[in-house]
C-alpha cells in the first residue's frame, strides 16, 4: 500500500495506470460523506469496483520515548481530530489539521517532533516504527468508514451488488420522484441519496445515488435507460460487490 498526498492524487495514479487499484473514503458513519470524493468521481474516468467498511480506531502516535503529558501539538486529518474531541480537550494541546492520518505519523517521524503526536491507526504506527501512547481515543466506538475501491473498470455481476450513479434531473415538479418510482416498481432498493452543487450554476444540484443491484441486471438496466431518457445527464460510477 502506497499512500498519496491527496485524494486527487489517488485518482490520478489510477487513471494513469500507475497502479491497478486505489482506495478512498466515501463516507463516515458519524461525520457523513466525503464531498471531495464525490466531486472527483464526477470528473474522473475511473470506476468504483468495490467497497469495504472498517471500524475506525484512533490512536495517539508519537516518536519512541514520548510522554503524553509533554505533548503540545497533535496533527491529523480534520475528521480524525473531530472524532477525538473529548480526549483532546483533556490533553489541552494545539490541534494542527493535515491532509492524511497516516501522513501525519510519517511527518512527525521525519521531522523528529518530540513535543507532538499524530492521530492515526495502529497500522500506521507499525508501518513507520512509531510508538502508540494512547489507544482507542475516539469519542464514539460506533465509528465506521466506508471506502470505495477504484480501478479503470468496475466489477462483473456477483449476485450481491451495488451500483453508484450521479445524475441531474430537469427542473420540473416530481422529476426526482418519477425516477425513484422507477426503482420502486422494479423492487430496486435505494441505499443512499444525496445532493451536491453542480459548481456550474448557483443552486443547481447533482444527485448521487446508490442502489442494490448491478447495472447489467435487467431491472437496473431498465431503470437506468429511463433515467438516460428523462434526465439532464447520468453517469454510472460503477457496479461492485456489496461490502461483507
Amino acid at each position: 500500500v502506497e499512500p498519496c498526498e491527496s485524494l486527487g492524487d489517488v485518482f490520478k495514479v489510477v487513471e494513469g495506470a500507475e497502479v491497478p487499484f486505489g482506495i478512498v473514503p466515501i463516507e463516515n458513519s458519524l461525520e457523513g460523506s466525503i464531498s471531495r470524493v464525490y466531486d472527483l468521481l464526477l470528473d474522473s474516468s475511473v470506476k468504483v469496483c468495490g467497497e469495504t467498511e472498517l471500524r475506525v480506531v484512533h490512536c495517539l502516535i508519537a516518536n519512541p520515548g514520548a510522554r503524553v503529558d509533554l505533548i503540545r501539538r497533535v496533527y491529523s486529518h480534520p475528521q480524525a481530530l473531530g472524532q477525538c474531541q473529548a480526549f483532546l480537550k483533556h490533553l489541552n494541546c494545539e490541534l494542527i489539521p493535515t491532509y492524511d492520518t497516516a501522513g501525519s505519523v510519517k511527518m512527525v517521524k521525519e521531522m523528529g517532533i518530540v513535543d507532538g503526536a499524530a492521530i492515526a491507526s495502529a497500522r500506521a504506527a507499525e508501518i513507520y516504527g512509531m510508538e502508540i501512547v494512547a489507544r482507542e481515543i475516539e469519542d464514539n466506538p460506533n465509528n465506521f468508514t466506508r471506502f470505495f475501491i477504484l480501478s479503470q473498470q468496475d466489477s462483473p455481476p456477483s449476485g450481491n451488488d451495488k451500483t453508484s450513479i450521479v445524475f441531474s434531473v430537469k427542473h420540473k415538479p416530481g422529476a426526482l420522484y418519477e425516477f425513484l418510482k422507477e426503482l420502486a416498481v422494479r423492487n430496486i432498493n435505494l441505499t443512499k441519496l444525496e445532493s451536491r452543487p453542480t459548481r456550474q450554476k448557483p443552486w443547481d444540484y447533482n444527485f448521487y445515488l446508490d442502489f442494490e443491484g448491478h447495472r447489467q441486471d435487467k431491472a437496473s438496466r431498465e431503470a437506468l435507460e429511463y433515467l438516460e431518457e428523462t434526465s439532464l445527464f447520468v453517469k454510472v460510477l460503477g457496479s461492485y460487490p456489496k461490502a461483507k
